[in-house]
């Protein structure tokens, strides 16, 4: 188990802290009126985790994925992967839907069947205890549940 989940892949959350109300135009989606606030984005990578999560870091950039052009105005906050060969990102997108204080429709999901991938918070999550809590249980308590049976 520990070399399987061990791989450069995987899911991610991307915090982005958008420091005023905004209008941004992104491609399909067309032009959304953003909250300020903290934006929670969960993406997946099925190889090269780390060079995904440190592309989402940087400003210059070609844009190609919805999150780019969020990206492009609002400040990188933290990257946190969570390793996996098990596919998690919709169930971390559900997960944070529970906790979030508002969502982007549409956003981040041409490829499931999702309503989104990005949630707003107006506070800084990793100041949440409960999504602490989610992060840990992909991090960590999965793998211990899957140990027991229990997953």
């Amino acid at each position: 188990m520990i070399e399987r989940e061990a791989q450069d892949i995987g899911s991610y959350i991307i915090i982005l802290n958008l420091k005023n109300t905004q209008k941004l135009s992104i491609g399909e989606l067309g032009e959304i009126t953003l909250e300020k606030g903290y934006y929670l984005y969960v993406g997946s990578a099925r190889k090269n985790l780390t060079r995904r999560v440190q592309r989402h870091r940087r400003k210059r950039k070609k844009l190609f994925w919805h999150i780019d052009y969020l990206g492009q105005i609002a400040d990188f906050h933290l990257a946190l992967p969570v390793r996996s060969s098990a596919d998690l990102e919709c169930d971390i997108a559900k997960r944070l839907k529970a906790i979030s204080d508002w969502s982007v429709p549409e956003f981040g999901v041409s490829d499931c069947s999702c309503e989104t991938h990005l949630f707003g918070m107006r506070s800084n999550p990793i100041f949440s205890p409960t999504f602490i809590e989610i992060l840990q249980h992909f991090r960590i308590g999965r793998l211990e549940d899957e140990l027991m049976g229990k997953y």
